[in-house]
């Protein structure tokens, strides 16, 4: 047995976006690995039966978003192969996968018709509409527009997403495309708007899509109401709204009969605050009623992990109708639950202490596929049988792997901050622990506020343990999967109930953790645990070492550069900081960096949109300008905000060692 190392990155395989034929024992999912080579991520779609192990479907190296036929005759994903991400069709019993679709822009996303005869699908457009795939620019192109191509003209108030980038003119339009004649893709949508998350009815004429349209389609346009269009004539389709503004949606799905609308949606101006309820809207009546609003838990999988799978919820109905399947985030765990549409019960499918992030159902509900991460296991295919609970394993990538890690199991507990509601929390050993012996430990903080650390892989606590540190991890208010009071407990205010959270958290380690050394303690988070981060040490020295990440350090600044940075004003009652910036200067690490003198790693990625580079830069220049504590900044120049779990493989590892380093610079590893 040996420790886990920042290397092993590259030995783990991950599986996600799951998929059940509805016609034979057939399951499809994609399998991503790190390439240290290309330092990029190799993805192919696997194959598998229950019973028998797991095969290529695929070549790969870019094939995702798999999906069957309704006559399961075909299996049509997603794959970069011509350079632009496009429809590929494969046969289900194997051969030569072909291209579908050569669209200029590329494809997002795709549903089948009903009939298995055509695709709809989300396409990036210009105003000029469906144009064919170009496979490279032409160096004949006049220099004056070649050398222009990477100038940003903004016009709009939402004009860049973290993760995606700066917008374009380019616009995800919705595009029905036939099998047989490819070339004759009709474009549904137009305009400046964004669509998403298609659905389409049993009969095939009408399409359920998310989007934003009218005046104030860049001022609010994270909030996606829910459209329906008649596809069923050649006529321009007109989009016509079933939901209200009122309401932000996330998925929906018409019932088998086609008579009514089920969707999961949350409030926008609650900011994430507020839980992902269920919805069904009668399409006769127009009315909206909501199901289970008692379920007082996010019906979507909100778990943190910084080593999972693609993730996929299907809203998805019995064969009669009466009940409905999606995942639900509770208690530290991500479940697969069954929600009873006449009495509006909801039954836990799964229940042991794992993060199920991936499922699909047979065609006739007996089983169910799913994905599941544990916090020694990041990736397992499971087979489970509905009505009895039976599992099956169906896939385990990294059973060799793991047979060769030693690698710590959390221990969980319960905490109270006074006055404060019950608060989960973890406790990590290090690795090779010794019983008498005390060691360091690291306080790590989530990000969101509004996600959850849950019973899944942690790849970086995994090697601060393996380096001998304890690890220890709660979810403070704020935190999602524990209640919408809970959750919206720090609203408007961070730093004062989450913060006592947090160290009442760490007490309560201390207190029934003996071998945890209380004089050898550092603390680490990214985003909204960086910028606990950096409250806790504008606040406190009781860290000999601390880690912030992307982090938020002056709300000021965030209102106007951060992508969407506008409806943060909401926190602030509305109050824009040029008005009245009394909220801004206290919620602000920054105000509070004079008292700062805890040696402080600050890390940010330069392409972050989400909090942006110079949040980073502000916080290191007044530290290092005030000499106080040692202080040093990593930048990761074309990366996102979550470059961590996503980013390139050779960032992520480097990441990891700049971390641990800073950390044994300042925490010995042994007793004084």
């Amino acid at each position: 047995m040996r420790t886990i190392t920042p290397d092993d990155l590259f030995a783990f395989r991950l599986a996600g976006d799951i998929q059940v034929s509805p016609t034979a024992s057939l399951i499809i999912y994609v399998e991503s690995q790190a390439d240290p080579e290309t330092n990029t991520y190799k993805r192919q779609l696997m194959a598998v039966r229950p019973g028998h192990p797991a095969f290529p479907f695929t070549a790969g190296p870019t094939d995702t978003h798999p999906a069957f036929s309704p006559d399961g005759r075909w299996v049509g994903f997603l794959s970069e192969r011509s350079g632009q991400s496009q429809v590929w069709l494969l046969a289900t019993e194997g051969g030569e996968a072909y291209q579908l679709t050569h669209i200029e822009g590329g494809v997002r996303d795709f549903i089948w018709a009903p009939d298995s005869q055509s695709l709809f699908l989300t396409a990036s457009l210009t105003k000029d509409g469906i144009q064919p795939e170009t496979k490279a620019r032409p160096e004949t192109e006049e220099p004056r527009i070649r050398f222009n191509r990477d100038v940003k003209v903004i016009t709009e108030l939402a004009h860049k997403l973290d993760g995606t980038g700066y917008f374009t003119d380019k616009r995800p339009h919705v595009v029905h495309v036939p099998l047989d004649a490819p070339e004759s893709a009709r474009q549904l949508t137009f305009g400046p708007y964004r669509h998403s998350g298609l659905a389409i009815n049993p009969a095939g004429t009408q399409l359920l899509m998310q989007s934003r349209y009218g005046d104030d389609y860049d001022r609010e346009w994270a909030g996606g109401v829910l459209y329906l269009l008649d596809v069923h004539s050649d006529k321009r389709p007109e989009p016509v709204a079933l939901t209200s503004p009122d309401l932000s949606v996330n998925h929906a799905t018409f019932s088998p009969d086609g008579t009514h609308v089920l969707f999961t949606a949350s409030h926008p101006d609650q900011m994430g605050y507020d839980t992902t309820s269920l919805y069904t809207y009668d399409l006769e009546t127009k009315s909206t009623r909501p199901i289970a609003h008692d379920w007082d838990r996010p019906l979507t999988d909100l778990s943190l992990s910084d080593l999972s799978g693609t993730g996929s919820n299907p809203p998805l109905f019995s064969p009669n109708g009466r009940e409905f399947y999606t995942l639900t985030s509770r208690n530290g765990a991500t479940h697969l639950a069954r929600i009873h549409l006449e009495t509006e019960a909801v039954t836990l499918v799964t229940e042991d202490d794992a993060v199920y992030y991936s499922y699909d159902l047979n065609n006739s509900r007996t089983h169910a596929a799913l994905i599941r991460s544990t916090p020694i296991n990041p990736s397992e295919v499971v087979w489970l049988e509905l009505s009895s609970g039976a599992l099956q394993t169906l896939s385990n990538p990294n059973q060799k792997l793991l047979a060769q890690l030693e690698l710590s199991e959390p221990t969980r507990f319960t905490t109270h901050a006074e006055g404060g509601p019950a608060v989960d929390g973890w406790v990590m050993k290090p690795s090779h622990f010794e019983s008498g012996k005390r060691y360091p430990a690291i306080l790590e903080i989530h990000g969101g506020p509004m996600m959850l650390y849950a019973q899944s892989f942690f790849f970086e606590f995994q090697c601060l343990t393996a380096l001998g540190y304890g690890v220890i991890y709660t979810n403070p208010r704020g935190s999602q999967g524990y209640g919408t009071e809970f959750c919206a407990a720090i609203q408007k205010e961070w730093g004062n109930l989450d913060y006592l959270d947090i160290m009442a958290g760490l007490e309560t380690a201390l207190q029934y953790e003996p071998w945890i050394d209380a004089n050898r303690l550092g603390v680490a988070g990214g985003s909204y645990g960086g910028y606990m981060t950096n409250w806790i040490v504008g606040h406190t020295d009781r860290f000999k070492a601390a880690v912030t990440m992307r982090s938020v350090v002056d709300w000021r600044a965030m209102v106007g550069t951060g992508d969407g940075g506008w409806h943060w004003m909401k926190r602030a009652n509305q109050k824009a900081p040029w008005q009245d910036d009394q909220w801004y200067r206290q919620q602000s690490p920054i105000t509070y960096v004079e008292h700062m003198t805890t040696p402080l790693l600050i890390e940010h990625q330069e392409g972050d949109l989400r909090c942006p580079i110079e949040q980073g830069e502000i916080l290191y220049t007044a530290v290092k300008y005030l000499n106080r504590a040692p202080v040093k900044f990593v930048r990761y120049p074309d990366e996102f905000h979550g470059m961590s779990r996503d980013g390139k493989p050779w960032h992520r590892i480097h990441r990891l060692e700049t971390m641990t380093d800073w950390l044994k610079t300042y925490i010995p590893e042994s007793e004084a």
